[in-house]
Parts: structure tokens; C-alpha cells; sequence
């Protein structure tokens, strides 16, 4: 219950939405064409880790294609704060999967140019870290209109980013 600016009592209701759940099945409606979209909340699609069925995974998005493969990731969070266990779990899901490339796909006002983390080796022990080339992540901004006139310029442009995003991963397939 609330009490309004006039004193009287009036009911109130709210709704919690999971923003990071609605995004990943946002872009899944996006990728579904191409990707396996395991589901952790109901427990659709859990991948194995290990040979004796421990260490269920579940990876956002999983290409069809096998060659390449693909792995993405859908992060509700901005750019700067896709790091550590981000990266530890993307990797993970590389590594299971033999895929060289995974990718995070996050909401961005600008729809950033891809930036593209490569995978070191080596050791600063040994004083002989390089980078490798064959092994990276890759951030994918999409655009979320910020500047519309009306709600059919939003559409006409979400629609504009929607296309940028599916050819964008479909040329990596």
C-alpha cells in the first residue's frame, strides 16, 4: 500500500522481471536459426563436462555448425563489466566444446566495433607471455536505440540492429 499525495491509501502492485533472463531470450529469438540454446532455469539442455556425467554446463548458445563452432554468451551488463569470471566461464565452454572463438553479446547504445580479446600463453614467471591467434573472445555491442522519434523509428532501428547482429555471427559460421 501506498499513501498518495492527498493522504488516502491506494494499492500497489509490482513485478520483478529478470532482465538478464529476458535479454538472453531476446537474442535467442535472434540466434535460434544457428544455435542450440541450452536453458539452466529449467534445466533443458545441460551439457556434460566430465565423461561420468558430472559438471552439468549450460551455455548460453551453442552453434549447429560444427565447423567452425561457435560459443556466445548474453550478458546484461555493460562492456566494462564482462571480466574475470566472465571470461573463466566462456573459456570453459571453449575448451569443452574444441571451439576457438566465443563471443559476448551485450547491450550497447552505440553498438560498438567488435573488440576482440585474444588468449595469451605462456607465463610472466618465465618472462615469455605472447599472444596466440588462434584462441579469442569477442565482445559484440548491439545497438539499443536511444534517440527515436517514436516508437516506429524505434522498431525501424532495433530492427536495423537485430539484422546487423544475425549476419554479423552468421558470417562467422
Amino acid at each position: 500500500m501506498l499513501w498518495s499525495l492527498f493522504k488516502s491509501i491506494q494499492n500497489s502492485y509490482d513485478i520483478l522481471v529478470d532482465g538478464a533472463w529476458l535479454w538472453e531470450e531476446y537474442i535467442n529469438i535472434l540466434l535460434s536459426s544457428h544455435f542450440y540454446h541450452p536453458k539452466n532455469k529449467s534445466k533443458f539442455g545441460a551439457q556434460q563436462l566430465f565423461s561420468d556425467g558430472k559438471g552439468l554446463i549450460y551455455p548460453d548458445f551453442i552453434s549447429k555448425s560444427t565447423d567452425p563452432r561457435l560459443i556466445v554468451d548474453a550478458k546484461y551488463k555493460p562492456i566494462e563489466n564482462i571480466r574475470g569470471r566472465d571470461y573463466l566461464q566462456v573459456l570453459a565452454y571453449m575448451y569443452r566444446f574444441d571451439v576457438s572463438k566465443g563471443y559476448y553479446i551485450y547491450p550497447d547504445s552505440e553498438g560498438q566495433v567488435p573488440l576482440v580479446l585474444n588468449l595469451n600463453k605462456g607465463s610472466t614467471y618465465e618472462n615469455n607471455v605472447s599472444v596466440r591467434d588462434d584462441v579469442n573472445i569477442i565482445k559484440l555491442g548491439f545497438k539499443i536505440p536511444n534517440k527515436s522519434a517514436d516508437y516506429d523509428d524505434f522498431k525501424m532501428q532495433i530492427h536495423e540492429s537485430e539484422l546487423v547482429l544475425q549476419n554479423f555471427i552468421t558470417s562467422q559460421i
